[in-house]
């Protein structure tokens, strides 16, 4: 399955599709719609690296058979790169009501694992089949039930938040091996955009135009959907960027909010690179093993259009040539008390990177690396918690997917931070110091820790899962 954003850029993640959705109330309809944005997150498994799955719609549910269909548009997500990360699915008029529960219908599963046992490691995939649950085996419908019900006043706006848990979604065998079958496991729960598990904090597309005067531009997203994306005194640039200084062709990255006529309010928006083409994925092998790094073997999950033939493959990239080493959503300050770095010596296993560059008579040049947003998923270290001040400090994440694997089955330490570092279903380090050995997620940027010479993350979240009950 192929993921690419319009005319020349790719965005894996999500659809946004922008558009009334059809809705009915046997009891009342109230002549001022409301509005409804959906996002959408994953728990992982481990050598899973994507999970692709075609949502055909989202329907809400309510009383008095009320519904209301918040996604029209057959939509393909890769669940499997949203750990703790967060983007955009729908948007969508509803009628006013209150809505209980939520109707997802999927189909064409397909699963995407490495072997890291080989060298160069290699790629399997596998086209899924549904557990005869409540469809066939390639298209299933899946009701969920709201923790509490979904209000949706007259001209307000509301929001739904879904998770597809994929370690109890994708079945295996004894042995741990991915079996193919899926049983979907999803979490879905009503939100306000206020809301911290609310805000969009993975969208990436194309610069299409910027206008300065009312501080916004639009970004290209898939399937021609544009989106625009506001900016105010609060929005944050990364160095040397600002709304005037935006024109395409550029790629981007946002993070922020619903508003209530379907653009988001940017809290930070990054300029990732001025090239007209990327690959984006996680880092699988590098050569040589320590030093400046000359070859990058990645997953690909995301490319511009006209490398869309990568997207799903195992890649080897010559770096030799990139001097410009780029950190995204990320403040500078926190290097020096992280003791870590991203350069050509830093690329590490495991770590989610994007490179920009150009695209001529079928090769690829790449110009710049820049190391992304990702989550990690493991088990808290019985007793590693250290706290510094309030909730900055350190705790230690025991990982079995690629970030265990570079680290040889060592513990990943995990640096958080006071007034920054989000903690959702717990209420911070020190409730982690009593907690024990529980499930967690991290999502933040893995760096390269030069004190220990292993990966280190910053964390931006930190959160014990499921997220939705």
């Amino acid at each position: 399955m192929k993921k690419l954003i319009g005319i020349v850029l790719s965005l894996a993640l999500t659809t946004l599709g922008v558009g009334c959705g059809s809705s009915s109330n046997s009891s009342s309809s109230s002549p001022q719609p409301a509005n409804v944005f959906v996002t959408g997150e994953d728990a992982p498994l481990a050598s899973v690296v994507g999970f692709d799955v075609t949502i055909n719609s989202i329907t809400l549910n309510g009383g008095n058979n009320a519904s209301a269909q918040i996604l029209a548009t057959p939509t393909t997500v890769d669940f499997a790169r949203l750990l703790g990360l967060r983007s955009p699915l729908g948007f969508s008029s509803v009628a006013p009501g209150t809505y209980t529960s939520a109707t997802f219908s999927l189909s064409t599963p397909v699963i995407s694992y490495v072997d890291m046992s080989t060298n160069p490691p290699t790629l399997s995939t596998i086209n899924g089949t549904f557990s005869p649950t409540t469809g066939t085996s390639t298209q299933t419908t899946v009701q969920v039930n709201f923790p509490s019900p979904m209000v949706v006043d007259s001209n307000g706006l509301a929001g739904l938040r879904m998770e597809f848990d994929i370690r109890k979604s994708v079945l295996v065998d004894s042995n741990g091996n991915v079996t193919g079958v899926v049983d979907p496991t999803i979490y879905a729960a009503a939100v306000q955009a206020s809301d911290q598990n609310a805000k969009v904090t993975d969208l990436t597309g194309g610069l299409v135009s910027v206008d300065a005067g009312s501080n916004s531009f639009v970004m290209q997203g898939p399937y021609g959907h544009q989106l625009t994306i506001d900016v105010n005194n609060s929005t944050q640039f990364n160095s040397g960027w600002n709304i005037n200084d935006l024109a395409a062709p550029a790629i981007v990255g946002v993070q922020g909010y619903f508003q209530a006529n379907g653009s988001l309010m940017a809290n930070n928006v990054e300029v990732i690179t001025t090239s007209q083409t990327f690959i984006s994925g996680r880092v699988l092998a590098i050569n040589p093993t320590s030093g400046a790094v000359q070859q990058i073997t990645m997953w690909v999950g995301e490319t511009g259009a006209d490398m869309v033939s990568d997207v799903d493959t195992i890649q080897s990239i010559d770096v030799s040539a990139v001097t410009q080493y780029d950190v995204c959503f990320f403040n500078s300050n926190w290097l020096s008390l992280l003791n870590g770095e991203f350069d050509a010596s830093s690329v590490l296993v495991g770590q989610r990177i994007f490179i920009g560059g150009s695209y001529s008579s079928s090769v690829f040049t790449p110009q710049m690396i820049s190391l992304r947003l990702q989550g990690v998923y493991g088990t808290l270290q019985s007793g590693s918690v250290v706290i510094s001040s309030g909730n900055g400090g350190t705790f230690q994440l025991q990982n079995n997917g690629l970030i265990g694997y570079s680290l040889g089955g060592a513990a990943l330490n995990v640096e958080t931070f006071n007034d920054v570092t989000v903690f959702i279903n717990t209420s911070g380090l020190s409730q982690l110091q009593s907690d024990g050995a529980i499930p967690l997620v991290a999502g933040g940027l893995v760096f390269y820790d030069q004190l220990t010479a292993a990966p280190i993350m910053a964390a931006g979240v930190v959160a014990d899962p499921p997220e939705i009950q």
